[in-house]
């Protein structure tokens, strides 16, 4: 072990109510009684979607739950246990395990958000600047590590999932640009894309991981980003 949508459409009868509701709007007066029905048929309509969503956020968290939990991606009937529900309603909600688990990644991602940023992001001398970088990026890999391993899986398959992790490397990417601007400002464009990339392999989730397989622990791994970083960096 190592140390780290939009809303589905509309069912059927929803749209079919909704069709009915805009055509019997142009037909003109309508009685007091059929207004009623309407409204009810609303509410209803309403229920039904309400408890639709709350299911697929039960049978989302429970796939995270689940992936923290083991760090492997779980079956239906693991996620139906955990969150309560049939193995029918999970594919009812969700036209498949790799939609329901990409959903899942995304919304874990959403959750830890926080995890990302940067605190007094481009501010302070270098070496301060250095240690948050570091201890930013350190905190982050060792809390989303389960689901890293898994989203990275899925990448090899599932092109939503390539799209969302290609979205948080260059979220990391223009932090690292951010960050260290004054470093990196006197360098020319080409250079300067050059050292951000540098930068950012050297301190990605997949370095991390190596250097934790060659048997550095994390204070190894702290030390060897800050020299290196440092190094990298006050190189102008």
């Amino acid at each position: 072990c190592h140390r780290g949508d939009p809303p589905r459409v509309p069912s059927s009868t929803s749209c079919i109510l909704q069709v009915g509701l805009s055509i019997s709007s142009d037909m003109g007066t309508r009685d007091s009684s059929d207004e009623l029905a309407d409204g009810a048929d609303d509410v209803s309509t309403d229920g039904r979607r309400r408890r639709r969503e709350l299911g697929r956020v039960a049978v989302v968290d429970a796939v995270i739950d689940l992936i923290l939990d083991g760090g492997r991606a779980p079956t239906a009937e693991q996620i139906a246990d955990r969150a309560d529900v049939s193995v029918a309603s999970v594919y009812r909600y969700f036209e498949s395990l790799d939609e329901l688990r990409r959903f899942g990644v995304q919304r874990y991602f959403e959750r830890i958000d926080h995890l990302i940023a940067i605190p007094d992001i481009g501010e302070g001398p270098l070496p301060r600047r250095i240690d948050s970088f570091v201890a930013s990026r350190l905190e982050f890999y060792r809390v989303t590590e389960p689901m890293a391993r898994m989203s990275r899986h899925q990448a090899l398959d599932i092109e939503q999932m390539r799209t969302t992790l290609a979205r948080v490397r260059a979220t990391l990417a223009d932090q690292v640009a951010q960050h260290f601007a004054p470093e990196l400002a006197p360098l020319g464009a080409s250079m300067r894309q050059d050292r951000v990339a540098v930068v950012a392999a050297l301190t990605s989730f997949e370095a991390w991981d190596l250097m934790h397989d060659q048997g550095l622990d994390s204070a190894a791994v702290r030390r060897a980003w800050r020299s290196h970083l440092a190094t990298i960096l006050g190189a102008g």
